[in-house]
């Protein structure tokens, strides 16, 4: 997979999270107003009124749920914000000592992108994200193609000193600036893959976490299935499994069945490896691998 189509990944998990988060929000304002009409009912008589309860906490537990993970996904974005920002600084830190007028002549590099401030959360859009991204990868760009442009000049200049022009410093100079580019691009190249890996095994859990919610209020009450539009979910897989065992009378049940409790703990010498393998039979259900 191309670094371009790490990120397009990501953004594709961020837009299943957001539709996810919709269909729940949805289904839970399904459920409130069919609280709220046998809740009349009740009201008419005193009697009635307990018989709701299990129906009101089960709609009051799973707007939590969400509610929490709707959290934690906004905290996400915020700190994805904040780790490209503080990249993007840091590139330009980095480079303070290059004529950037010759480096990125051909793209703008000095923009004027919403400060992070760490601790201080405030919500970030995503396109702001794709934004610094994109800058990051154009800055990136330019100086691979600065030092490639500068390898031939250098090569030039080589042979120029072979025929005796004294220009023996000037072109160690140039050799040297452009080997400290290079390692300079290595480490952001670095940083950028490290980003992405993080980002995309965050993106999943949470994503994973909230389709779980979701087929559970979905196999409690039997709603309508997902509404995605024109662009499919890049996890089919994982909703036609989770939709397979939620089907059945009680999914929790099998899931469950997985880490069966009356099974005795043997520690061995090979047990971190067990675990190992059987986490791994595990998700490998869910398609996460």
């Amino acid at each position: 997979m191309t670094d371009c189509n790490d990120f397009i990944e990501i953004e594709d998990y961020k837009n299943d999270i957001t539709r996810i988060i919709i269909e729940i929000e949805t289904k839970c304002e399904n459920l409130e107003n069919i609280y709220k009409e046998y809740l009349k009912q009740a009201t008419r008589t005193q009697d009635y009124l307990m018989s709701l309860d299990t129906l009101f906490f089960q709609l009051n537990l799973t707007q939590k749920d969400l509610d929490n993970y709707s959290k934690l996904f906004d905290t996400f974005i915020y700190q994805m914000y904040g780790q490209y920002y503080k990249f993007y600084r840091k590139i330009l830190n980095n480079l303070s000592n290059v004529d950037k007028t010759e480096l990125f002549k051909d793209i703008a590099y000095e923009k004027d992108f919403t400060p992070y401030i760490d601790l201080s959360f405030k919500e970030y859009s995503f396109e702001e994200i794709k934004s610094i991204h994109n800058t990051i990868i154009s800055i990136i760009t330019c100086i691979n193609t600065y030092i490639e442009q500068q390898k031939y000049e250098i090569e030039d200049d080589d042979i120029r000193v072979s025929k005796g022009v004294s220009i023996d410093t000037l072109v160690f100079e140039k050799r040297r600036f452009n080997q400290t580019l290079l390692n300079e691009n290595k480490l952001f190249e670095s940083i950028r893959k490290k980003f992405y890996e993080y980002q995309k095994k965050i993106m999943k859990r949470i994503m994973l976490k909230l389709k779980l919610l979701y087929f559970q209020i979905d196999t409690d009450i039997q709603f309508e299935s997902f509404n995605y539009t024109s662009r499919q979910s890049i996890t089919a897989n994982i909703d036609s499994k989770f939709k397979k065992i939620a089907r059945q009378d009680d999914f929790e049940s099998i899931l469950l069945d997985e880490f069966n409790p009356n099974q005795p703990i043997v520690v061995s010498d090979s047990i971190f490896s067990s675990i190992k393998m059987y986490i791994f039979k595990f998700l490998s259900k869910f398609c996460i691998f």
